[in-house]
């Protein structure tokens, strides 16, 4: 056996190996910059259209935020400034990167997170994500806002009191 011949062999096998590691990496690298720049897009447009029709609310705060294969769209407020509702959507890009088609990538999917189960569910479209979001969060600030009103000491800490309530009604 000759061992330069084996040596030759085992460098060219694992310049192989090296070219394609680095050609998978180049592809992953392309299609997660892909799928960022698709589905941070349309996070931020759906986050634009939250923050509009939420604005008035006190401490709101509408972020995005980039995951492997998603960006998740948080809304979040606070009634008293002491404890925070909030609620998350989803704009994700379904199956693997490595497998998926770029053609698939257009097509992204919205999904409604459930911060209690950890479940998502599927929604059809941005603008029904936008309305999901809006629907929940409200419905969410009513809810709490209500509980604080019907509270003495939580009522002198609500942040909306001075815009909606006269002072001298105690």
């Amino acid at each position: 056996m000759d061992i330069s011949k084996l040596k030759q062999g085992l460098r060219e096998d694992l310049a192989d190996i090296l070219e394609r590691s680095k050609f998978v990496e180049r592809q992953k690298k392309t299609r997660s910059d892909a799928v960022h720049r698709l589905t941070r897009a349309e996070a931020i447009a759906i986050a634009a259209n939250l923050y509009e029709l939420l604005g008035w609310i006190p401490n709101l705060s509408v972020e995005t935020t980039t995951q492997t294969t998603a960006t998740a769209v948080n809304v979040t407020a606070t009634v008293t400034g002491d404890e925070t509702i909030s609620i998350t959507g989803l704009v994700a890009v379904p199956g693997d990167l490595l497998t998926a088609n770029f053609d698939e990538l257009a097509h992204p999917s919205y999904l409604l997170f459930d911060e209690f189960s950890g479940d998502s569910r599927p929604i059809e479209s941005r603008e029904a994500l936008t309305f999901a979001l809006f629907e929940g969060f409200t419905r969410n600030y009513r809810e709490r806002y209500e509980f604080v009103l019907t509270d003495p000491v939580l009522r002198k800490k609500a942040l909306l009191k001075a815009q909606h309530f006269d002072e001298d009604s105690d």
